[in-house]
């Protein structure tokens, strides 16, 4: 199966993370693309910068997806994940929308550990779409931005450790959801520290568009 992964902003450096770490969780027969648009901007961290990610994104995937059989968006905000959907017949995965759903099955309530306090009202809105408000614990910001994390995934990870260690002990977690692609990487050595189940999005959301390609099943269209 052919699968291709698409980071909305323009960070190679951050595309060349997530295809580390996905090449080596995915499915022997799984033939992977990661790619980012060449326009838009180099981190999403606002509702403008999605806005502005979301066209480049949508004709990349137009472009590319006759010749994949999933399309994977490697942004926890999901920006164009609709709009993708309709312009394509082949399943297109979330990475917020796969590991939330997927954390509401290995806890009662789970923690998203977001970039800044700005985007937490956003992460709040986004668990009530998916009908998952009464599994959240809380969310919360780890006071970095997204290209800090790429840069400094050592700084990175002792913030996970911290907000996250605060997020199990007061705020009644039981999963943490790291809620940015450029938290690739951090997840396992995070869970056996903190005594939870830690998310990776991305590595979740490929393994959803694996199993849709392989059981067979396309996006329900009207």
């Amino acid at each position: 199966m052919k699968i291709l992964v698409v980071n909305p902003n323009t960070s190679a450096s951050m595309t060349d993370r997530v295809r580390r770490e996905l090449e080596v969780v995915k499915r022997r027969e799984t033939e992977l693309t990661v790619v980012n648009p060449m326009e838009g901007p180099a981190a999403i961290e606002s509702a403008e910068d999605e806005a502005r990610a979301i066209p480049p994104m949508l004709e990349l995937i137009r472009e590319a997806a006759p010749r994949h059989d999933a399309v994977v968006i490697a942004c926890f905000s999901d920006p164009g994940l609709r709009e993708a959907r309709e312009i394509v017949t082949i399943p297109v995965v979330g990475i917020e929308e796969s590991s939330l759903h997927l954390a509401a099955q290995l806890g009662r309530r789970f923690t998203i550990l977001t970039s800044r306090a700005a985007r937490v009202p956003a992460k709040i809105e986004h668990v009530a779409r998916l009908g998952l408000s009464s599994r959240l614990a809380s969310v919360q910001p780890l006071e970095m931005g997204v290209l800090e994390m790429d840069a400094d995934p050592d700084r990175a990870g002792a913030r996970v450790l911290e907000v996250g260690g605060a997020a199990v002990r007061d705020d009644g977690a039981e999963v943490i959801v790291l809620g940015c692609a450029g938290l690739a990487g951090h997840a396992a050595a995070l869970g056996l520290a903190l005594g939870v189940p830690v998310i990776d999005p991305s590595p979740v959301a490929l393994a959803t568009a694996e199993m849709l390609v392989r059981l067979r099943l396309r996006p329900y269209r009207p």
